[in-house]
């Protein structure tokens, strides 16, 4: 939904503390992986687009398996269908939107303007919704929605001639269960609730927090009534990646909490060891860290 509130704090200033996960399976230093299956074409689009820096890539020279792109603290990686099959036994490909990046800015008509006339397909035109947002959605090369949104009233004049300026970020995840998705993000991975609307009920809307990562989970059903847009279903789109100290210890941990396993721990390019485990929507979620070779 991208409710527009992490940029400046949750709007009901009750920050629930999450049970956490037991000692010894901290996580830390969250950051996003969205799967592409044309890799040069999503960095042209986060990168010359949108503004993201691009950090590192793997290999570094010829067509890369994996790009990791920054905007302020938000980590984003790309990371190619056929790495994914190849480096971890998964697969995936084109389907229903299942995730979005969310992007908070001063002028969400601004941002949508110059990334449609650069050639970007536009999912939801600017519109106002809940009557404290405003938003519009763009599509990246997979599909994927990127939102642009605010808090209402609006603070500037649209300006579609220039590259928009972004002040936070959420990585929103869609989901048809959403107090599944929530006990697992929340209880079991230790981020904490820092919004929801409504706020009493069962939400449409759910925003959390690790470290310099915001994540919101947001039922179809909201997508659909409040942006006309469908999604879910299909093959995963995206991940949360989690650090820890015992990747081996974390994975055996989360299975014991009834997370399905994805793809048992493993090292691969020479210098980390990673397992991934599914989210209660089949999202995957990789736990990783660096090897002592």
């Amino acid at each position: 939904m991208g409710s527009g509130t992490q940029a400046t704090g949750s709007m009901s200033g009750n920050e629930r503390s999450p049970s956490g996960p037991a000692p010894g399976r901290r996580f830390s230093n969250p950051q996003v992986n969205l799967y592409t299956n044309d890799i040069e074409a999503s960095v042209r689009f986060y990168r010359d687009v949108l503004g993201f820096a691009e950090n590192f890539r793997v290999p570094k020279d010829g067509v890369p398996a994996h790009v990791e792109l920054r905007l302020e603290t938000f980590k984003l990686g790309l990371a190619t269908f056929a790495a994914l099959e190849h480096d971890h036994g998964m697969h995936t490909g084109q389907g229903p939107p299942r995730v979005e990046v969310v992007l908070f800015t001063d002028d969400p008509d601004g941002a949508h303007g110059w990334s449609t006339s650069k050639g970007t397909p536009s999912l939801v035109a600017p519109h106002d919704f809940g009557g404290y947002v405003r938003s519009a959605r763009v599509a990246d090369p997979d599909g994927n929605p990127v939102v642009f949104t605010t808090k209402l009233p609006l603070k500037t004049t649209a300006n579609p001639t220039i590259r928009p300026t972004f002040k936070g970020q959420l990585y929103s995840i869609y989901t048809s269960r959403i107090e599944g998705a929530l006990r697992f993000y929340r209880d079991t991975l230790g981020f904490t609730e820092s919004f929801r609307v409504p706020e009493e009920g069962s939400p449409d809307h759910v925003e959390m927090k690790l470290d310099s990562v915001y994540l919101a989970v947001s039922t179809l059903d909201a997508l659909k009534r409040d942006h006309g847009l469908s999604g879910g279903g299909g093959p995963p789109r995206g991940e949360v990646v989690l650090w820890a100290e015992d990747v081996d210890s974390a994975y055996s941990w989360m299975i014991g909490k009834g997370a399905p396993s994805l793809s048992p721990p493993h090292n691969f390019a020479g210098v980390l060891r990673a397992g991934w485990v599914a989210d209660p929507d089949g999202n995957p979620v990789q736990i990783v860290t660096r090897t002592s070779h």
